[in-house]
């Protein structure tokens, strides 16, 4: 036995455990006790490992080893206020996106309506008599009314994932590509001809991947960290 009084805070805590195990500390008791009776760190750690053993000990049961009756209650009392703070952040997380994923819905669904109001305009709704001025572009009016029919598609997709999060992926793949070409379009006319007409159509957009990347986030947060974790581990 070693009875050197030169102890760090890891020789005294391994002494402290092995003494808990029924196990030789490798110390003179007295050298431990008189450290731990100074040292708040190794008294805390003492504290919590007497705890543990005392909630993980085992009784008795006709001639064989069991549980403590209460090993159960112990592990769920320590483990559900993490759980339940995690599930109130996703909760919360999640239903800020599905709110974010509405208003992008009904953003679409104003925007379509403006493109079939617009597009009304320019059809031709009776005999143009001569020499009347004619503004009509069916031409154009159809492709406006093929835009608004995109933009519902996509307004009822934002209100799909929010009702249904597990669909996100597929819907983000294609907004998130629409909101590539537009933005590619965008940049081009306003480094042409200095047109912004594209880029509330950007925004728009944006808002919506974003939306739709929290609250994918927010709902598979911890199959994302585990999928993570799995593609970092490193063999043994």
């Amino acid at each position: 036995m070693r009875y050197s009084t030169v102890l760090d805070h890891k020789d005294v805590q391994q002494a402290l455990s092995a003494r808990l195990d029924g196990e030789p500390t490798g110390y003179d008791d007295a050298v431990i006790d008189a450290h731990l009776a100074t040292c708040e760190e190794c008294q805390e750690y003492w504290d919590k490992a007497v705890s543990l053993s005392r909630t993980l000990s085992f009784v008795d049961v006709d001639g064989g080893m069991a549980p403590p009756p209460n090993l159960t209650e112990s592990i769920v009392a320590g483990v559900e206020p993490e759980w339940r703070k995690f599930a109130r952040r996703r909760i919360i997380g999640v239903s800020i996106g599905r709110v974010a994923l509405v208003i992008a819905a009904i953003l679409h669904v104003i925007w379509a309506v403006q493109l079939v109001m617009e597009s009304g305009s320019l059809v031709v709704t009776g005999p143009v008599g001569p020499g009347a001025e004619v503004s009509a572009d069916p031409e154009f009016a159809a492709l406006l009314v093929q835009a608004a029919a995109v933009r519902f598609a996509f307004a009822l997709a934002f209100a799909f994932s929010a009702w249904r999060p597990s669909n996100i992926p597929g819907i983000l793949l294609i907004t998130g590509s629409v909101f590539a070409f537009t933005l590619g379009f965008a940049v081009r006319d306003w480094i042409l001809v200095g047109s912004t007409e594209n880029w509330g159509e950007m925004w728009t957009l944006l808002f919506a991947c974003i939306a739709l990347i929290w609250t994918w986030i927010a709902d598979r947060g911890v199959e994302l960290r585990q999928t993570w974790k799995t593609l970092n581990a490193e063999p043994a």
